[in-house]
């Protein structure tokens, strides 16, 4: 795609863009790279090890519900069909940012970001391609990169938080970082009332501050997003400054704040740099448990698409 991919930007989306919650519109639900056949071919090359399969429930606070699975030897197109037909969600991590087909894209779209956006220069940026089912749901989770999502396919809700407490609270964030939670943190249904909330048809953009929760629920059809994650020198402060405090905490210590404004956040940034040095020479928690075992696998045949394992 040699045109822009995204069409509608202005000064005011320029203003709020990474400070707030900003929608706006773009052109890939109109590339053939993101017809179902294309996707299904993507399926079929897509790293297994970078390929994520879960379901999960139908109560938005059960994030205990949340299950991997996996495909075994279907084909991309049976896959597909699986997903509309079920009640699944496949992530295909960095397809966006290694894949030859996909990579001009992301890096078309990285670029213009940059360009729209004075003094926006990601340290690194990931691309992912959700596929999920029309029953779908992502529960409420805190994300540690600054993210962005481009809709494609189908029809879903999309509820953003603000970030901060009750919201989402500063241990929840150390706990993350320190991977001793995953991403998915506590949800009062009540918060519905001060979160925006938008609905998200093909060629929707919305991206959100740096750690505001939030939630999906998918309302129609066969759903297709790309998400996208970035480090930049202000998540990489902000988060060195919780994981500081994380490891202040565990020494019987309690911050007081978690600023990233001064010196104090560029010396609790040192400290997690080295603590992190540390854990990875002397063997320390280096990745986060995974969310669920392996659970269940695809079946065309079954009801939600997918057969459980017997337990171990």
């Amino acid at each position: 795609m040699t045109d822009p991919v995204l069409i509608d930007w202005n000064e005011d989306k320029r203003k709020d863009f990474r400070a707030g919650v900003v929608t706006a519109r773009h052109r890939l639900h109109m590339d053939p790279a993101f017809s179902e056949l294309a996707l299904a071919a993507l399926l079929n090359r897509h790293p297994k090890a970078l390929t994520d399969i879960c379901t999960m429930g139908d109560d938005p606070t059960d994030r205990e519900s949340w299950r991997a699975g996996e495909g075994g030897d279907l084909k991309g197109r049976e896959l597909v069909e699986a997903v509309r037909a079920g009640k699944l969600w496949i992530n295909l991590r960095q397809a966006m940012d290694t894949d030859a087909i996909y990579k001009p894209i992301f890096e078309a779209l990285i670029a213009q970001l940059k360009r729209l956006n004075p003094g926006f220069n990601p340290l690194r940026a990931y691309g992912g391609i959700l596929i999920s089912s029309p029953r779908a749901q992502v529960f409420y989770h805190s994300d540690v990169s600054e993210t962005l999502l481009l809709h494609v396919k189908g029809k879903k809700r999309f509820r953003i938080y603000p970030p901060r407490a009750p919201f989402v609270d500063e241990q929840s964030m150390e706990a993350i970082l320190h991977k001793t939670q995953t991403e998915d943190v506590p949800f009062d249904p009540s918060w519905d009332a001060q979160a925006a909330q938008i609905d998200l048809d093909p060629g929707a953009f919305v991206s959100w501050p740096l750690h505001s929760p939030h939630r999906v629920e998918n309302l129609d059809g066969l759903n297709v997003s790309i998400t996208v994650e970035m480090v930049t020198p202000q998540s990489t402060l902000q988060n060195g400054v919780y994981h500081a405090n994380g490891v202040l905490r565990q020494a019987g210590w309690t911050p007081r704040t978690a600023s990233s404004r001064g010196v104090q956040a560029y010396a609790k940034l040192g400290l997690s740099k080295a603590f992190k040095a540390y854990q990875s020479a002397f063997g320390g928690q280096t990745r986060p448990a995974p969310k669920s075992d392996t659970t269940f696998d695809v079946d065309l045949a079954r009801k939600d698409g997918l057969t459980d394992r017997a337990p171990a």
